[in-house]
């Protein structure tokens, strides 16, 4: 199958789909079959306790905020690679965004720091979709594969639920590393700690860059961004791997640039028996926010499209398996 090392893609997916179905069509008049268009697809760790010496952030927030960033972020500041804490930049159901400003060691002015939130306000919904067909990792990054862990991991408790966590995160920032050295528009990871992450800050020193899905385009960025994002669509899938919660939300933008975010839940192309149907799901969301800009296209023919490209001989249905 074919490697890709950059974004060097079509530059029009739409016609890709078109192609597609002109193709599929053929195929069944040869066989005098009627054509039938393709449905659409609707689709912590504990807190820790104690504050690092000589850390004290400009921001705090709640009590129970400081406790985290104390705690989560106080092992950056001991390494030299943040010196504050300046402002939360994002809160949700699985983890807290902050800017922080970066020591000059590291050759940046400001870092974002991921603090993923802790067992018991974190509300992964769904996640055993995700999981299937791909490794379970320690917080080294490595494959765990003892007897014990895995009869944790499967029976739910404590030390199993805390081993699930840990893997959650290492998926984020290695797949975060891979596509760095990939080309895709990802943050750039910088550091991996019990419960956070530091990686590549997008914005200015008043504000980050807002999310796509508040950003009002102009016609003519519309078509460019579009394929600019279906390209590190493509990109990610000729490398087996599928976002898996892609959407307008998870994409930043600034500048004219944009860069996707938020990769926990990454799906293995090959290995997960949904992927086809999480992929599409994936393509239709970016479809749905870019269609009230003229663009076109039906997004389960493009996501089949893209797969037959790279995967001609593993089935596809955009319908998730039960």
């Amino acid at each position: 199958m074919p490697r890709i090392t950059t974004l060097d893609f079509t530059d029009n997916y739409t016609d890709l789909a078109d192609e597609e179905e002109e193709r599929r069509a053929r195929r069944l008049e040869r066989h005098k079959l009627k054509v039938v268009p393709a449905p659409a697809f609707d689709g912590l760790a504990d807190l820790g306790s104690g504050a690092t010496n000589g850390f004290n952030p400009s921001y705090m927030g709640s009590r129970h905020e400081r406790q985290w960033i104390l705690t989560y972020l106080g092992g950056f500041y001991d390494d030299h690679l943040i010196t504050d804490v300046l402002r939360q930049v994002k809160g949700g159901k699985e983890a807290t965004v902050y800017a922080c400003r970066a020591h000059p060691s590291t050759g940046y002015d400001l870092l974002a720091a991921k603090v993923y939130r802790p067992r018991m306000f974190r509300n992964l919904r769904n996640d055993a979709q995700y999981r299937e067909g791909r490794s379970v990792l320690g917080d080294d990054g490595k494959a765990i594969r003892g007897r014990r862990e895995w009869l944790a991991m499967h029976k739910g408790t404590r030390f199993g639920q805390e081993l699930r966590h840990e893997s959650w995160l290492a998926h984020e920032f290695g797949t975060l590393e891979f596509l760095q050295g990939v080309g895709a528009d990802v943050p750039k990871p910088i550091s991996l700690s019990e419960n956070a992450m530091l990686m590549e800050y997008f914005g200015g020193e008043t504000g980050a860059a807002p999310t796509l899905n508040t950003v009002d385009l102009d016609l003519e960025q519309a078509r460019p961004l579009f394929n600019r994002l279906m390209g590190n669509v493509e990109l990610m899938l000729s490398h087996e791997r599928i976002h898996g919660d892609l959407s307008a939300y998870n994409v930043l933008y600034w500048e004219g640039r944009v860069t996707i975010i938020d990769f926990p839940q990454v799906v293995n192309a090959l290995a997960n028996p949904n992927a086809p149907a999480i992929f599409t799901r994936d393509v239709e969301r970016l479809c749905r926010y870019f269609a009230p800009y003229g663009i076109t296209v039906d997004p389960v023919r493009l996501a089949q499209a893209l797969w037959v490209k790279y995967y001609p001989d593993k089935p596809f249905s955009p319908v998730e398996r039960r």
